[in-house]
């Protein structure tokens, strides 16, 4: 049905496809009404639906189902042609209405197929219907999910499953022969010649020995076969067999199971059957008493399908819930409304005809030995600091000046946690803060016991005078922060603290005025 339409979409004059669609779970109308439709036309069926589509609602709703997807036939792909017709325009709810439950793994499959066509071709309709029918695709149903139902299956198709119960309905038929060609291994290893014998009077020693072997070949396979099955049954076998006039032959599968049924010596039973005929039944020892019927009875049957599947006989699936709104990113460094408040004016790199940008780069330096100098012992930070501004290349010109500030925040009492041995430089933090992820790196970190310490350098700026001066944008960015560490570390105070590494200034953050500016505070 579905390939129908997508003929009829690729031409609309093609009344044979049209037709087929109509009356398909897709098409609304029922053979009645097509013949009302079709008979006496003049034209195309498309034409004449276009022209009388008013006259009678299912009409209508045919000619507009069709007629949407003509519209965007040009421009969507295959895969987006099936979802509208299948999705939006209800497609599917029919086709499970008319057809069952079943319908819905060929629908998937063909989906799956039009996605798959999309990544190596052009989005053609016409090219899709193409590559499918050359490409020969069949849909195999995965017989262990059948369920409650009867499936009608060869014996080749059923290895493998079992179920209650098992019917063999034919059983009476014997392998036919091969014919009156033979083939004949080639004793020099090469391979098979054919041995023609088209009538008994022709045949000699050697065919009549390629015939016995075939017919043994073939008895072998035919009772291989039966064995399979006569396995598939978990509770009860039936074994059917009809033939006009005579008895069963020798060597069928009713044959062989009556003579095995004998060997077992199976006692003759009462018959519960519609038709006349001898039973009989062999009985052996078992833990559960036999049942009727499917052996999932007493278990309540199937599961009911979920409310968004929809339900016999309409199908039609109930709109999703709504899904919950994912929560939106946010980086504390660069926070929603950060254009609130001046930020400090940024030392020039040119300024004092510094060409190189020393001063720029002073920061960075002083930010350096903030992260790395606690490593060491303090006896020997000094020196180390020294040699490092000193080696060649580096753009500060008075290394002790730039020493003694780094170490004077180094050596301050209210940060000695935070750079002690507690203390971790660069530490990433992510959390979910009033709706938002927060995520940032800070950049100096102490978890002690009873409480946080956390600091944040600033490079290159002309720190403010006053702790209320400092720009809404670090107040949001530590707040922010504040509030990740709250949530990971419930039940310890958390500090803030602002370094301005330029002129090796500390500047604690009071909580009082870092809750106005939380993420949660508006």
């Amino acid at each position: 049905d579905l390939l129908a339409l997508c003929d009829v979409l690729l031409l609309p004059e093609d009344d044979l496809q049209l037709a087929c669609v109509l009356t398909s779970p897709l098409g609304f109308l029922a053979d009645e009404q097509l013949m009302e439709l079709a008979i006496g036309r003049r034209g195309t069926l498309w034409s004449a639906l276009c022209a009388r589509a008013g006259e009678r609602p299912e009409w209508q709703a045919a000619h507009d189902f069709i007629a949407a997807l003509l519209a965007r036939v040009d421009y969507a792909s295959p895969h987006a042609l099936l979802v509208e017709a299948l999705g939006r325009l209800g497609g599917r709810a029919r086709l499970l209405a008319r057809l069952g439950p079943e319908a819905a793994e060929p629908i998937d499959e063909l989906l799956g197929t039009a996605i798959a066509f999309a990544t190596s071709h052009p989005p053609s309709l016409q090219g899709f219907l193409h590559w499918l029918r050359q490409s020969g695709a069949e849909v195999k149903r995965e017989a262990e999910g059948a369920g409650s139902a009867v499936r009608i299956m060869t014996v080749h198709g059923a290895k493998g499953l079992q179920a209650p119960l098992v019917i063999l309905p034919d059983t009476t038929a014997l392998p036919p022969d091969d014919g009156s060609l033979l083939w004949a291994p080639d004793p020099d290893g090469g391979p098979d010649v054919p041995v023609w014998s088209p009538r008994k009077e022709l045949r000699c020693t050697a065919s009549e020995v390629l015939r016995q072997a075939a017919a043994a070949r073939r008895r072998e396979e035919y009772n291989r076969l039966l064995y399979v099955a006569l396995t598939r049954a978990e509770d009860r076998l039936l074994v059917c067999g009809w033939q006009p006039y005579r008895a069963p032959p020798e060597g069928c599968w009713y044959d062989l199971v009556v003579r095995g049924f004998s060997r077992l010596e199976a006692a003759p039973a009462a018959s519960r059957l519609p038709w006349e005929g001898p039973v009989r039944r062999y009985a052996c020892a078992q833990t559960r008493p036999a049942g009727h019927g499917d052996s999932r009875a007493g278990q309540g049957g199937e599961p009911p399908l979920p409310g968004w599947a929809g339900q016999a006989p309409a199908w039609t699936p109930a709109a999703a819930a709504a899904e919950p709104v994912p929560p939106s990113p946010l980086a504390p460094s660069r926070p929603e409304g950060a254009e609130m408040g001046p930020v400090p004016q940024a030392a020039s790199p040119l300024a004092a005809r510094d060409i190189g940008g020393a001063r720029f780069r002073r920061g960075q330096i002083a930010h350096a030995l903030l992260q790395h100098l606690p490593a060491l012992p303090p006896a020997e930070r000094r020196a180390a600091a020294l040699r490092w501004l000193a080696r060649p290349g580096s753009p500060i010109t008075d290394p002790e000046t730039l020493a003694g500030e780094v170490l004077a925040v180094l050596d301050h009492p209210d940060l000695a946690p935070l750079f002690g041995p507690a203390g971790r430089a660069e530490v990433p933090l992510t959390g979910l803060v009033g709706g938002a992820v927060v995520g940032g790196l800070v950049d100096r970190l102490a978890v002690l016991p009873d409480r946080v310490l956390m600091a944040d350098y600033k490079t290159n700026r002309t720190p403010p005078a006053r702790v209320d001066d400092v720009p809404v944008l670090y107040l949001r960015q530590m707040a922010a922060y504040r509030e990740v560490l709250r949530g990971a570390l419930p039940g310890r105070a958390v500090t803030c603290v602002l370094v301005w590494t330029a002129v090796s200034r500390v500047m604690p953050l009071p909580d009082s005025l870092l809750d106005r500016h939380a993420p949660a505070a508006g």
